[in-house]
């Protein structure tokens, strides 16, 4: 029996040193009490839409995006600066957008997935992308540096992503025609309708050689009119013999 409980006091032991051990080796936030280690232990991840939480990086996003920073020192400041890489930008890099001594961080850390420091939210619209060179299937190339304001040396944070540009909402605008090419407006009857077909409205009547007066028909001229003249004045001489006449036979006296 001695000899059983001896057996028994030492795995107890066993067991609890055990358990000493293991709450020695787990990380803060499992113990719930606060941990800042030294260093900078923090870390960066780029964001797309659907935005999360989780300690993921994303490197294809479209439109807007986010810096999320994660498990940095309490008052930890930075210089952030978006950079276009080859093959966008050529033949060296171009700042698009870029924002200095910014607080990343306002606790101690704790742990990277539970501790979510600074979120900085942007667009394409947001940077400079004039000049650059976009790729039809994956956009612009970017490159992200953190640079820890009060760090220790080669304690900056990079990412490289692709980000697709938002869509346009604007209409296109509409092409301005070029001087003297302008289409036309057909006139009926002028020389827009070179081709003689009637236009709808417009009467045409009469075969070669005139009109019969009506609209659409062609002037009289030549023999028509020489015609028409000398059967006027063919009327006129008449008139006046038939004046003549009657004031002739007014004037005789008839006796019986």
């Amino acid at each position: 029996m001695p000899q059983r409980r001896h057996v028994a006091r030492a795995a107890l032991t066993a067991a609890a040193a055990t358990a000493l051990l293991g709450l020695a080796a787990a990380p803060a936030w499992a113990t719930g009490t606060p941990h800042n280690p030294n260093g900078d232990n923090g870390t960066v991840k780029i964001d797309g839409a659907e935005f999360t939480d989780k300690v993921d990086n994303q490197p294809h996003v479209t439109c807007d995006f986010e810096l999320e920073f994660f498990n940095f020192d309490q008052d930890q400041k930075a210089n952030i600066t978006l950079w276009a890489q080859a093959p966008s930008a050529t033949p060296k890099d171009k700042v698009v957008w870029s924002k200095s001594d910014v607080l990343i961080s306002d606790d101690p850390a704790s742990g990277a997935e539970n501790d979510h420091d600074e979120v900085i939210k942007l667009s394409s619209k947001d940077l400079d992308l004039t000049g650059l060179n976009v790729n039809a299937n994956q956009g612009y190339h970017i490159k992200l540096d953190v640079d820890l304001t009060d760090g220790k040396a080669f304690d900056d944070k990079h990412k490289v992503f692709w980000l697709k540009p938002c869509e346009s909402s604007e209409s296109p605008s509409p092409t301005p025609s070029t001087p003297g090419e302008e289409t036309p407006t057909p006139t009926p009857g002028g020389s827009d309708n070179p081709s003689g077909t009637p236009t709808p409205g417009t009467s045409v009547s009469g075969g070669a050689g005139g009109g019969s007066g009506t609209e659409g028909g062609l002037p009289l001229t030549g023999v028509a009119a020489t015609s028409i003249s000398l059967t006027g004045l063919a009327l006129i001489g008449g008139g006046v013999l038939l004046m003549a006449l009657r004031r002739r036979r007014d004037k005789i006296t008839f006796t019986s």
